[in-house]
């Protein structure tokens, strides 16, 4: 019996030729009312990717519903007469729950199914072959606006199904009556941090993005539509993106001058153009892990990387940018975050509905504003939509992907509209932070927003004018957020780079905002990335410290006292710096230090000198430890240590020498006087 088996179910999932009595050809039959198939919990041995669905964005009265794709056998083996045909279903969902259920693969397939088709006779392992089914919307049995299951089902010669793909469409008939959801979209612009410090880039991987990859699709996408958007860019993206385009070039953190990128030139300039009038939400420098630094007691962080927000923006050509509306990462908030972004200078706050739904349960979705009092100030919380944020989150880069997010796209805001028809609500819409949409794709579904006759595409700022609903704030904390030991190495190294800069008369080191791009959301779940690019910054900082120093490192003291001058050097490039100099030696009783702190101003690649006064009490090395101080009287740099060796002479040495050169003299003139008496001597002889 198991070998029998063994023997006839291969078979039976091929359609080999134990089944030469099946049918000969599928549409030799119509079947109205199959049997129903649950998903198979396992991968299915087809394949079905779907390359398109239509016509247009959905079916109206007198259509015929289109869809076009490919079938791929993953299997070992070759299966014969593989045949596809539409499921349908003539009721459509009755709440955005159970269209979710279905596009999770959940529940039962349509009952109803289209005339069969035969798309291959013979299908290889590994081989491929498109396909296409259509089916007449009176077939259908579609009455009303609404959103309905369809299926698109592959089966072998045995009737077995061996293949299957769900996805939806909208049904618009002509005559409906409804009054169209107003849609705001919130358009992402942010990256992640390509540079230590304001001067050298710790990666290249920018100028791709810049020159026709992600960043430059997505700015193309949104000026290709006029469906208003509200921009949302990250000031450091912008800022690197600036350095880049320098005449003057860039350098890499191997030493390597790079020439400008033209590429940055012309994507700035698009960006400019393509903000033109709307809205631009400037994030905080770097877009910091908002969540993570609140939670770890640094707060302050965000509002030091919010003030140079507007003004980096500015500074490339991207005037009017607000700092007024914030959305954290990935829109999750506590009550610290949200603290946080007020005193940050937040007034309007974008979260996830999945962490303000609706308080009272009702079934539909309600508008998104709500007001709450954060930390004294009346803050207005607007929801976008979370299962939209994760239709557009799915990989779309996977074949048919594309096509089912935006048959999804539609469907949700058809199902929004068609909860109420007679009211008409907002929906917001924000895709990830880092966005990687397929170029028409994004294009497709800005267009949508305009053009779908139950969707009215609004700016932001009509949101914000709505009247505040009932929503509950559930504070949800982000596991996979920056660790606090990560954030505790990054404070420790703010601190030090805060007292280097404390020293600079007007500018800065450029390392400051160095802090911000180490506690970017970039790089939370890749904390080995974030940790090289700290390690970088620490590393950067201890350079550019010790080029302020002190240049001596040891002396000799003749005598028993002298001025002796200490040089200090600024070996910097740029930024002048004002410092002081503090000595003291580690044995005043063996040499004593005299001198006031001086404080010296030292322009960029100068040096300047400080005399100390020395007095010795005994002979040999003495050790005097130099620090260098910043106008506030805090040390910085490394203590550099002098070595003194003293060779001076008291009153005995004196006296012992003294006695020494007398009788060296008496004995150079005896020696003096005898020589002359000899040769007297011998004269008289």
């Amino acid at each position: 019996m198991r070998r029998l088996l063994a023997f006839v179910v291969p078979l039976l999932l091929s359609g080999g030729p134990a089944l030469a009595a099946t049918p000969a050809h599928p549409d030799s039959r119509y079947v109205a009312h199959a049997t129903l198939y649950r998903q198979p919990a396992d991968k299915l041995p087809v394949g079905v990717t779907l390359s398109s669905v239509g016509p247009g964005k959905y079916l109206t009265t007198g259509s015929t519903l289109r869809v076009r794709g490919q079938v791929l056998n993953q299997s070992d083996g070759t299966y014969q007469r593989l045949s596809a045909r539409l499921r349908y279903s003539g009721r459509p969902f009755t709440s955005r729950g159970e269209l979710e259920a279905y596009s999770d693969e959940k529940g039962l397939e349509p009952q109803q199914a289209g005339p069969p088709r035969l798309i291959s006779t013979a299908l290889q392992a590994g081989g491929q072959q498109d396909w296409s089914l259509s089916l007449p919307v009176r077939q259908m049995g579609l009455r009303t606006f609404g959103v309905y299951p369809v299926s698109v089902e592959v089966y072998n010669a045995a009737n077995v199904v061996v293949g299957r793909q769900r996805t939806l469409v909208t049904y618009y008939p002509k005559g409906t009556v409804a009054k169209k959801t107003k849609i705001a979209w919130v358009w992402p612009i942010v990256d992640q941090p390509h540079r230590a410090d304001n001067s050298t880039f710790v990666d290249e991987g920018l100028e791709r993005q810049l020159g026709g990859g992600r960043l430059a699709d997505l700015v193309t996408a949104a000026a290709g539509t006029t469906t208003p958007v509200s921009w949302l860019v990250d000031p450091s993206l912008v800022d690197d993106a600036a350095h880049m385009a320098d005449p003057n070039g860039y350098t890499l953190k191997s030493g390597v001058q790079r020439p400008q990128i033209g590429a940055a030139s012309s994507w700035l300039a698009s960006l400019r153009s393509a903000i033109g009038g709307e809205r631009l939400i400037a994030t905080p420098y770097a877009d910091p892990d908002v969540m993570a630094l609140a939670q770890h007691n640094m707060s302050k962080d965000v509002k030091l990387a919010t003030d140079p927000a507007v003004r980096t923006l500015a500074k490339a050509g991207l005037t009017g940018a607000t700092t007024s509306v914030a959305m954290p990462p990935d829109g999750l908030a506590d009550q610290a975050t949200l603290a946080a972004l007020v005193a940050s200078g937040s007034r309007t706050i974008l979260l996830s509905s999945a962490i303000l739904p609706d308080a009272q349960a009702q079934t539909f979705t309600p508008n998104p504003l709500v007001r709450k009092n954060v930390s004294g100030s009346n803050v207005k919380l607007i929801a976008y939509d979370d299962t939209l944020y994760k239709v557009l989150s799915a990989d779309m880069s996977e074949p048919g992907k594309a096509v089912l997010a935006q048959q999804r796209f539609l469907a949700e805001t058809a199902m929004i509209t068609g909860e109420r028809p007679q009211q008409s609500r907002t929906v917001v819409v924000a895709p990830p932070r880092r966005w990687s949409p397929d170029p028409v794709v994004a294009k497709t579904l800005l267009n949508y927003s305009a053009k779908a006759p139950w969707l009215q595409a609004v700016p932001l700022s009509g949101v914000e004018a709505l009247r505040p609903v009932s929503r509950t704030f559930q504070p949800q904390k982000d596991d996979s957020g920056l660790s606090g030991s990560y954030l505790r190495q990054v404070k420790d190294l703010n601190g030090r780079i805060r007292q280097f800069n404390s020293i600079f008369q007007l500018s800065d080191s450029g390392l400051a905002l160095g802090v911000p791009r180490a506690e970017s959301s970039a790089w939370s779940g890749q904390s080995r990335r974030g940790a090289a690019l700290r390690q970088t910054l620490d590393t950067e900082l201890g350079q550019a410290a010790a080029k302020v120093k002190v240049l001596n490192n040891g002396i000799t003291l003749v005598g028993k006292s002298a001025r002796i001058p200490i040089t200090i050097s600024n070996g910097l490039s740029k930024g002048t710096v004002v410092v002081k100099l503090h000595a003291y030696s580690q044995n005043d009783t063996r040499l004593r230090v005299d001198g006031i702190d001086r404080t010296l101003t030292l322009d960029a690649g100068h040096k300047d000198q400080v005399t100390l006064d020395m007095k010795a009490s005994a002979n040999g090395l003495a050790y005097v430890d130099l620090e260098l101080l910043a106008p506030d009287g805090r040390p910085f740099g490394e203590t550099r240590v002098l070595r003194v060796r003293a060779t001076g002479y008291g009153r005995t040495a004196l006296l012992i020498t003294g006695v020494s050169l007398a009788v060296l003299f008496l004995g150079v003139g005896i020696r003096v006087l005898r020589r002359r008496a000899e040769r007297a001597e011998e004269s008289v002889d």
